[in-house]
C-alpha cells in the first residue's frame, strides 16, 4: 500500500472486483491516517460493498456501469472495530458517460423489534426515546441497534438490543421475523435510505402479555449502555382506536391521542414523534398483527 509524505502519492492500493476489469484504485482523501485507511479497507463493511457490486441485481452484473475509482473519505472506529466508513465511488455509466451518484455512508446491518404487550384487553406497544443527534431532537422509536459482529446474527441482537434498551428479556423462540416476509430482492431486509447509505435493518415482532405493575415500570425507565454515550427513556403507547400515549422526558408527564383517521380499519400506532421510516412500518405491522 503506498504511503504518504511530504513528495510522496496519496495512500492508495488496489481491490480486484470481478466484473471491473481492471483492478480498481482505491485512494485515500487528504488528511486520512494510514492506519484508517487501512482499517476502511479492510473493514467488513467494504468488504461487503464490494462483494454487493458482484451478486445477483449487483451494480456491475450487466456490464453498463463501470467502477473507476474509490475515494475513502473518513472511518469511525469503535474501540478498535470499524464503525462506520465514508466513502465516493466513481461510477460511469459507458452508454451515456454519465456519472452516477455514488456517495456511500456505509454502516452495516441493524435490527428492531415490535414489542406488543396485551394487559386487560389493551395491546400496547414499547417504544424508546432516544438522544439522537444528526436530527437534533430526542426521538420516539422501535428498540433498534447495530449488528456488531461479521456472524449476521439478527435474532440474537435483536434480543439484547432490547434488554439494553427497555429491561425486557426475550426468548429467541418468540421472536417473529417479519422481513422473512419481504421481496427477497432486498435480502429480505429493510433498506431505509439506499440513497446514500448501505444500512439494511430486520424487523421482528413479539408479542406477549404483561400486567400493570410491568407496563408501568416502564414508563419514563432510563436505560441504554452509559459507557458507550446512550441515554435512554423506555415508553408505552396503547394501541386502540383511541387512546392516549405517555411517556416522559425530564420528569414531565406528555399525553397525546392517537386516533386512526378511517373509521372501520385497525388502529395504527404513529405518531409525529416517531421517526420515519418507523411511522410508516409500524403502522403496517401494527394491522397486520391484528388480522
Amino acid at each position: 500500500m503506498a504511503s504518504s509524505g511530504d513528495h510522496a502519492p496519496q495512500l492508495s492500493t488496489a481491490v480486484a472486483v470481478p466484473g471491473a476489469g481492471a483492478p480498481v484504485r482505491v485512494v485515500a482523501a487528504p488528511g486520512l491516517t494510514e492506519a484508517d485507511f487501512t482499517s476502511a479497507v479492510e473493514s467488513s463493511l467494504f468488504r461487503q460493498w464490494l462483494k454487493n457490486l458482484q451478486e445477483e441485481k449487483g451494480v456491475l452484473t450487466y456490464g453498463r456501469l463501470n467502477l473507476r475509482q474509490i475515494l475513502i473519505q473518513g472511518v469511525d472506529m469503535f474501540g478498535k472495530r470499524v464503525g462506520f466508513v465514508k466513502f465516493k465511488a466513481d461510477i460511469i455509466d459507458e452508454e451515456t458517460k454519465a456519472k452516477i451518484p455514488g456517495i456511500v455512508f456505509a454502516r452495516g446491518p441493524a435490527v428492531a423489534v415490535l414489542i406488543l404487550l396485551e394487559s386487560k384487553g389493551q395491546t400496547y406497544a414499547v417504544l424508546t426515546e432516544q438522544v439522537r443527534v444528526p436530527v437534533g431532537k430526542f426521538i420516539l422509536e422501535l428498540p433498534a441497534g447495530m449488528l456488531d459482529d461479521e456472524k449476521g446474527d439478527f435474532v440474537g441482537t435483536a434480543v439484547r438490543e432490547v434488554e439494553e434498551e427497555t429491561g425486557i428479556k426475550l426468548n429467541l423462540e418468540d421472536m417473529i421475523d417479519l422481513t422473512a416476509l419481504l421481496n427477497p430482492d432486498t435480502g429480505c431486509r429493510m433498506l431505509p435510505s439506499p440513497g446514500g447509505c448501505d444500512e439494511e435493518i430486520g424487523l421482528f415482532l413479539y408479542r406477549g402479555h404483561a400486567d400493570e405493575d410491568t407496563l408501568r415500570a416502564l414508563q419514563g425507565k432510563e436505560t441504554g449502555l452509559r459507557d458507550h454515550g446512550e441515554l435512554i427513556q423506555a415508553a408505552g403507547g396503547a394501541v386502540q382506536p383511541a387512546v392516549a400515549r405517555n411517556h416522559r422526558r425530564q420528569g414531565a408527564q406528555r399525553h397525546r391521542p392517537v386516533r386512526d383517521g378511517q373509521e372501520g380499519r385497525p388502529p395504527a400506532v404513529v405518531s409525529d414523534d416517531l421517526s420515519p421510516p418507523w411511522q410508516l412500518v409500524v403502522g403496517q405491522l401494527v394491522r397486520a398483527s391484528q388480522l
